[in-house]
């Protein structure tokens, strides 16, 4: 019988909430917020097709054995009320959740479970 070596899985969410890439080529890191010490929430931007992307990591989500976490990412566009939200029990993070943030103001933030009450964080973002 022979030993075999599985590769190791890249880590979704590093402990130190460095975004981790979700929302796709293109796509770079504008603002974030942290939700509380358990997790952080990513606001990113597409130069090139003018929509902003946002996703919702949990902290440490890797370490130990693989729980489920209730999060949460939205985007709402506040030219017109579109939104889009992700909620859902997730391992690793929310999202990603896209609105095209071209000339206009949007609303975005996240929630993760086990965070204190109140830590449903959002903010605004006119780009």
């Amino acid at each position: 019988m022979g030993l075999f070596a599985f590769p190791q899985a890249a880590a979704a969410t590093p402990v130190n909430g460095t975004y981790n890439g979700s929302c796709g080529a293109g796509y770079s890191e504008v603002d974030s917020l942290d939700i509380s010490g358990y997790g952080r929430t990513f606001l990113t931007w597409n130069k090139s097709n003018g929509y902003n992307c946002v996703v919702t990591q949990k902290y440490g989500a890797n370490d130990g054995p693989v729980e489920l976490y209730y999060m949460t990412a939205w985007i709402q566009r506040t030219a017109d009320g579109f939104e889009e939200e992700d909620k859902n029990l997730y391992h690793h993070y929310a999202g990603p959740v896209y609105a095209n943030g071209r000339a206009t103001c949007i609303n975005w933030g996240g929630y993760v479970d086990d965070a204190p009450t109140g830590a449903y964080q959002y903010r605004s973002h006119c780009g």
